[in-house]
C-alpha cells in the first residue's frame, strides 16, 4: 500500500514537472524565461519550448503588437503665461523585451512612465513659445494655417525626443504621437470667444467698409460715364440740330429766292402766331417792324397803288 502511494506521488510530481516545464510562445508576444528573477532566454518565435519547472524558472509574456495609449488632458503655460489644455495620444511597441522587463516589468508601469514623459515634453515645448503661436489673436485663414503648422512641428519635436528616450531607457519604439485636444481652460473660454467675436465683427466691418467704398466708386464711375455719354449725345444733337437748321435755311433760301417779300410776310405771320393770342396785349413803338404788317397790310398797299 505504501509502495502504491509512493508511485502515485512520484507520478503526480512528474506530471507537475512536465506541466510547468513546457510552454507555448504565441506569435503576437515575447516570452522571457527567468530564473530567480534573472533573464535566461527570450523567445519571440511561435512554438513549443522547454524550461525548468516552477519555482526554478518562470515565463514572463509581453505583447509585441502596437499599443494605443491616451494621454489625459493637462493644463500648461505658454511663454507669455497663458493657459492651454492639451490632451494627446500615441502608439508604441516593445523592441527590447529584456530591457523592458528590467526597467518597467508591466504595461501599466510603461504607460505611466510614457505619460509623465510626454506631459513634461509638452510643457517644455509650450513654455518656449507665446500663446498666439498656437491660437492666433488675429483670426484669419493665414494665421490658422500657421498655428496648425506650429502644432504639427511641436508634435514632431516631441515625437523625436520621446522616441530617443523610451528606446534608450525602456526598449520601446514610438509609432506615432498626436494632439487630440488643444483648448482653453473653461474660465478663459468666455473671454476668448468674446475676443474672437470682436475680431470677426472687425473683419466684417472692414469688408462692409470696403464694399461701401467700392460701391461708391462704381456709382461715381457710372455717374461720370453717364454724364460723359449725355454730354457727348447733347453735343452730337447740337451739331445735328445746327446742321439741320443750316440745311433748312439753305432750302428756305432756295425756295424763296426772288420772293423775299413773301418770305418776310410768312416769317412775320409766324412771329404773330407765336406771340399773339386772345389774351395778349402788346405794346410796341410805332416804328417797330412788327407793326408794319398790322398798320399797312399788303392789300392796303395794292389798293393804294391802283
Amino acid at each position: 500500500m505504501n509502495k502504491k502511494r509512493t508511485i502515485i506521488l512520484i507520478s503526480v510530481l512528474i506530471a507537475s514537472y512536465l506541466s510547468t516545464s513546457f510552454f507555448v510562445v504565441n506569435e503576437a508576444e515575447y516570452s522571457i524565461v527567468t530564473r530567480f528573477g534573472r533573464t535566461i532566454a527570450v523567445h519571440d518565435e511561435p512554438g513549443l519550448n522547454l524550461k525548468l519547472p516552477i519555482p526554478f524558472e518562470r515565463v514572463v509574456r509581453f505583447d509585441k503588437r502596437n499599443m494605443y495609449q491616451i494621454i489625459p488632458e493637462e493644463e500648461f503655460l505658454t511663454s507669455d503665461k497663458k493657459n492651454i489644455i492639451v490632451s494627446s495620444f500615441l502608439t508604441w511597441y516593445i523592441v527590447d523585451p529584456e530591457k523592458f522587463l528590467t526597467s518597467l516589468r508591466t504595461r501599466a508601469a510603461a504607460e505611466a512612465r510614457i505619460e509623465n514623459l510626454v506631459k513634461s515634453l509638452f510643457g517644455a515645448s509650450l513654455g518656449q513659445k507665446p500663446f498666439t503661436d498656437y491660437i492666433p489673436a488675429d483670426i484669419n485663414q493665414i494665421n490658422d494655417i500657421q498655428a496648425a503648422e506650429n502644432i504639427s512641428a511641436m508634435e514632431q519635436e516631441i515625437f523625436t525626443e520621446a522616441s530617443n528616450l523610451v528606446s534608450r531607457d525602456y526598449g520601446i519604439n514610438l509609432s506615432s504621437i498626436g494632439v487630440s485636444k488643444f483648448n482653453f481652460p473653461a474660465q478663459n473660454l468666455i473671454s476668448v470667444y468674446a475676443r474672437m467675436r470682436a475680431e470677426r465683427e472687425r473683419i466684417a466691418k472692414s469688408y462692409r467698409s470696403e464694399g461701401d467704398a467700392e460701391a461708391k466708386k462704381i456709382i461715381a464711375d457710372a455717374s461720370r460715364q453717364s454724364a460723359e455719354i449725355v454730354a457727348s449725345a447733347e453735343a452730337e444733337a447740337e451739331i445735328a440740330r445746327g446742321n439741320g437748321e443750316a440745311e433748312a435755311a439753305r432750302i428756305y433760301a432756295e425756295a424763296f429766292k426772288g420772293k423775299e417779300e413773301f418770305y418776310e410776310f410768312l416769317r412775320t405771320l409766324d412771329v404773330y402766331g407765336s406771340i399773339i393770342d386772345m389774351d395778349t396785349t402788346i405794346i410796341l413803338p410805332e416804328d417797330s417792324p412788327l407793326l408794319e404788317l398790322l398798320t399797312n397790310p399788303p392789300l392796303k398797299k395794292k389798293s393804294a397803288v391802283k
